[in-house]
């Protein structure tokens, strides 16, 4: 388990975004903070969440669009925090677009023991955006800051490699689909296809592999998709 879990925020009233970040950092967690939609999209190209706080009714993007587009990173448990509180709402929030809902006004105690709830349960015995996955004595990969290590060396990871990477490390030794990665690891509007993919596959083969055309951990399976084909050690 990551020694600090990052929590989004995303609301556009500063002061009930201001108080909901001094109450979680005054409780140890690390906070990322955004007043739009666009704005926390763009922080999570550079660092992952574990868990989303977001306000539902917002200018340019609402939280049940930004919900969905964020689920196309990183599969991460969402609170809806929203001043609406009419039945059919709510329920299209929790069957479509987030883990739970809470409105406003909100009592932070109450809020914590859900954060907490959640983050237990979404992480239990998982793969998670804030944990050191140590894959063996030479490999490494920190999702949160986007770094693999490989024999004491850190190398960047592009965001969809990032993705792809994540998408594999969920089921270890299990092969993934090319349509699931191709759903899953382009997001923001972007097009993934095969031939696209290929090449998000031999950058990430090159990084990972002493020897890219003799992969060890990278594998095709053919008619199927990729698998990565080394159980990894937990987290440090």
């Amino acid at each position: 388990m990551p020694a600090r879990w990052r929590i989004l925020v995303v609301d556009d009233d500063t002061i009930i975004r201001r108080t909901l970040v001094s109450n979680l950092l005054n409780d140890g967690f690390e906070v990322m903070a955004a007043e739009s939609g666009q704005s926390a999209l763009a922080m999570v190209e550079s660092s992952w969440p574990d868990l989303a706080i977001l306000d539902l009714m917002m200018p340019g993007m609402t939280g049940f669009e930004l919900s969905d587009r964020l689920r196309r990173y990183v599969e991460i448990p969402i609170i809806m925090l929203t001043s609406i509180s009419d039945e059919a709402t709510t329920v299209r929030g929790l069957e479509q677009h987030a883990d739970d809902y809470m409105t406003k006004p909100y009592r932070y105690p109450e809020l914590r023991a859900r954060v907490n709830k959640l983050l237990t349960k979404s992480y239990e015995g998982g793969l998670h955006p804030g944990e050191l996955i140590v894959i063996d004595e030479d490999l490494s990969v920190n999702f949160g800051q986007h770094i693999l290590m490989r024999k004491g060396e850190a190398i960047p990871l592009e965001p969809i490699e990032l993705r792809v990477l994540y998408l594999l490390l969920q089921t270890p030794t299990v092969a993934v689909a090319t349509t699931t990665l191709l759903r899953k690891a382009w997001g923001l509007g972007e097009e993934g296809d095969q031939s696209s993919l290929w090449v998000r596959i031999r950058s990430l083969r090159t990084k990972l592999e002493d020897n890219p055309s003799k992969p060890i951990y990278l594998k095709t399976v053919r008619g199927v998709g990729y698998v990565f084909d080394v159980q990894p050690r937990r987290g440090l």
